[in-house]
């Protein structure tokens, strides 16, 4: 028998042997949570989609920008701030009791130009980052009391990325960023936020060493977010619940920042897809069983990357997608039931 057909003929058997759950009902998860439960808002849609916006509106107590607070969007040119999406999203928020999360004030990517090819020395880059982080903070200080302050800084072997603010500042810009958020807003609350840290390893050690010295310099850091762009797979649960106690152990808050679990296809070529869906149902229970282990003062929340499959960041075409608990019509999956029953 030819390969192919081999292979189809499995895939089909695989197919046939897995019988439809039923869905759970759907609920309202931030009445069901004992701490917040947020997405990241696409500010086009909330305007314009009503099927998002009432979704969002519903379901969830917290909200990240995914671009309205970036430096690109909120720092177009040098000098000239605009706050027209991020004032939106504040009076949205402040109407509805949602709680907004400021992401993110210091990143290698979503540079305007002027920021990219600025020239100064180093005091004159230091006033550049100041009066970046500042002029934000004090324009939303009124209603956004947390942040993101710097993201993504290090290499996944735990030295320091090279990026603009390392070569022009050198290790001092992430101390510097958040002493300059702290003196802004001494109440907000403030995050490092990265990827990979929920695998532990050298990474996150580092991570750790490095904030934990900062904070023993009087530097305030609450809270640590670990992205949590998933797979089915990896890493494994324990490692993920392992390096979350292992930051609340070293006195950070916890925040699951960017969730999302990715189906992994290529990976698993012969499940089919009523068992990826399965499966990612079970990952998403045993994510937020294993978040809520954690003590209830070090649990900021858990924050979903997107609403739904058509909102995600990876694309539909790709072998990573369908990551979120609705699908790309905002119909409940087997995802979002397996959220649920981590809650209870």
């Amino acid at each position: 028998m030819p390969k192919y057909i081999f292979c189809v003929l499995l895939f089909l058997l695989c197919s046939m042997t897995i019988k439809d759950e039923p869905l759970c009902n759907e609920i309202k998860l931030r009445e069901k949570a004992s701490f917040a439960i947020g997405v990241a808002i696409n500010t086009g849609k909330l305007k314009d989609n009503e099927t998002y916006r009432n979704k969002v509106i519903e379901q969830f107590n917290s909200f990240t920008p995914e671009k309205a607070l970036k430096p690109l969007y909120v720092h177009p040119e040098k000098g000239n701030f605009n706050f027209t999406e991020a004032d939106h999203l504040i009076e949205y928020c402040r109407y509805y009791k949602i709680r907004l999360h400021g992401h993110t004030l210091v990143w290698h990517k979503a540079l305007p130009h002027w920021m990219e090819k600025f020239k100064g020395n180093a005091n004159e880059w230091d006033m550049m980052l100041k009066e970046h982080i500042q002029g934000i903070i004090y324009h939303c200080k009124d209603y956004i009391k947390s942040w993101d302050v710097v993201n993504e800084a290090f290499n996944d072997d735990g030295t320091l990325r090279k990026n603009i603010w390392l070569k022009n500042m050198g290790e001092s810009y992430i101390e510097k960023a958040f002493r300059y958020a702290m003196e802004a807003d001494p109440e907000a609350k403030l995050f490092y936020n990265d990827y990979s840290l929920e695998h532990g390893g050298e990474k996150l050690d580092a991570v750790l060493r490095f904030f934990s010295d900062l904070k023993a310099k009087g530097i305030r850091i609450d809270g640590i977010g670990l992205q949590m762009h998933v797979s089915l797979e990896y890493p494994t649960i324990d490692h993920i619940n392992g390096a979350a106690l292992k930051i609340q152990n070293n006195g950070f808050i916890v925040h699951y920042s960017e969730l999302d679990v990715a189906l992994n296809d290529e990976q698993n070529f012969f499940k089919s897809g009523k068992r990826l869906t399965a499966l990612q149902k079970n990952r998403m229970k045993e994510i937020v069983k294993g978040f809520m282990k954690l003590k209830p003062e070090n649990r900021f929340g858990i924050t979903l990357w997107g609403l739904s499959d058509a909102d995600s960041w990876l694309s539909e075409d790709s072998f990573r997608a369908r990551p979120l608990l609705y699908d790309k019509h905002y119909k409940i999956k087997p995802a979002y039931c397996g959220f649920v029953e981590g809650l209870e």
